[in-house]
């Protein structure tokens, strides 16, 4: 078996995940940055939180077994849940951006493997963001995916 990374697939198997669910209908789920000029008021975004300083996945690799073959990869997707008020509603914002957590970590775990991109996957640390803007109140919950794979095509 030829060896491979699964995190693109991984990435792939969660924007379907989180696009599919009932519980985010509404919200609009992206697939990394997005060029777009059109102001969202409800989204989530997968592989990549916005932060100049991060890094939007890591992996590590470790041998699974005597054989060597396949490595066990273990890593983590990270997705942001961004919520941007019309009004100074800072409570309010909050509370929606963690109900998009609530939704996408149920979602998650509906489908534990992503699609079969892996083999278990989780919503792991998350943290708060929120801000005062001229657009009103701004929350984001930065979370991580934290995943768990074999190599292999």
């Amino acid at each position: 078996m030829a060896w491979a990374s699964k995190l693109p697939g991984a990435i792939d198997g969660l924007v379907a995940v989180l696009g599919a669910s009932p519980g985010l209908s509404g919200v609009k789920v992206l697939d990394g940055p997005s060029t777009s000029q059109q102001t969202m008021k409800e989204v989530l975004t997968v592989g990549w939180t916005g932060q100049d300083d991060e890094t939007d996945a890591e992996s590590t690799l470790v041998t699974e077994g005597l054989g060597g073959s396949p490595d066990r990869e273990q890593f983590t997707i990270r997705c942001a849940a961004a919520v941007l008020r019309g009004t100074d509603d800072l409570p309010g914002a909050r509370r929606r951006a963690y109900e998009l957590l609530t939704e996408a970590g149920a979602a998650i775990a509906a489908n534990r493997t992503l699609r079969g991109a892996v083999m278990r996957a989780m919503v792991g640390s998350h943290s708060l963001a929120q801000d005062l803007t001229q657009q009103g109140a701004q929350v984001t919950v930065i979370f991580e995916v934290s995943c768990d794979a074999y190599t292999g095509a």
